[in-house]
Formats: C-alpha cells, structure tokens, sequence
C-alpha cells in the first residue's frame, strides 16, 4: 500500500485551505490522491501554487518531433540529441541556429554552414537539404562569402552533395552526412 508522510498530508491540507471554499474539498480529493500515486510531492500540487499561468504554461507549447530521418542519422553516427539544442534553439515548429563556427577560412566556413543548413531544414522537413542562395545569403551575413569563389568551392566539395546544380538545392550524400556527423562532433566541445 502506498502512502504519504504527515508532512506531506499537511502541506495538502494548507494547500487545499488556500482555495476558495467551494472548491477545497475537490482540491484536497486531487492532490490527496496525486500524492499517493507519487513518491514525490504532488505535481498538482506545485503547479496549484504556481498558479494557473505555470499550471497552463506546458500545455500551450506544442512539441517539436524530430523527422525520422533526423533520428536515424542520429542513431547512425551514434550521435545524441541533446547535441541538437546545443546548436539550434527549437520552439513550436521553428528552429533556429545558435551555434558558432570555428573555422577562419572562407571556404571551410561555407561548407560548414551548407550542412548545418541542412540539418537544420531536415529537422523541419526531414530533407538534408539547403538552397544555394540561402546559403550564399548565411554566408554573406557571417562574413564568409567569397564572391568569386562560392560556387566553385561547392563544386570542389561535391562530394558531399548529391549533386551540385545551380537552379536546385544541394542535398547531403552519405559523405555529406558523414562529414556533418564530425563537424556535429567537433562543435560539440
């Protein structure tokens, strides 16, 4: 049989008393019997004293799911998901990058934002893929671009493309996976 110390039935009981009338004998009943579901104080409990705007403040978020094609290349390269939050702040459906690249070289920076690019369109999507002029825009904001160079680099590179198309977006091969895998690893410290 499972039950609660005094201590715990006692802050019950203050709890309850700090309801409204009407509603403390339903109060008690709730977090009396949350309590003995639990061996931890009662969730209903801290969210009653919190307030209604915490108690409501979990349920408003919707929660992101990553693709399955993004688990997979995690599980793949043995790579955990808390590596994700590191790099990118995710809130409802929108994912945003936080993450700073070390790289001091132009062309190692492009090729290092095209994939982290496209991880972050395949959380969205589950496509590892990005589009040429956002990439050539990412880049031109961080001071990486190098106009003469950008689509010959890509080119130089399209190893880890699965092809390298001016008109389409570039998509991760298996070699571009892999070496996202090692830039994830390297950012990681």
């Amino acid at each position: 049989m499972v039950s609660i110390t005094e201590e715990e039935l006692k802050k019950i009981v203050s709890l309850a008393k700090s309801v409204p009338e009407e509603y403390r004998e339903k109060c008690f009943e709730l977090l009396l019997a949350s309590a003995l579901r639990s061996t931890s104080p009662p969730e209903s409990a801290r969210e009653a004293s919190d307030g209604p705007e915490k108690a409501l403040e979990p349920a408003a978020r919707s929660q992101f799911t990553l693709p399955i094609d993004v688990k997979a290349f995690l599980s793949q390269y043995q790579l955990d998901d808390s590596l994700l939050a590191k790099h990118f702040h995710v809130e409802g459906d929108q994912v945003v990058p936080i993450y700073q690249l070390k790289s001091t070289k132009k062309a190692e920076a492009q090729i290092q934002h095209a994939l982290m690019m496209a991880l972050e369109s395949a959380m969205t999507s589950g496509a590892f893929q990005v589009e040429v002029e956002a990439l050539r825009q990412r880049c031109l904001d961080h001071r990486c671009y190098d106009k003469a160079n950008f689509t010959h680099i890509l080119k130089r590179n399209d190893r880890l493309f699965k092809k390298v198309v001016t008109d389409e977006p570039l998509t991760l091969s298996p070699d571009g996976k892999a070496e996202l895998a090692e830039l994830l690893e390297t950012l990681k410290g």
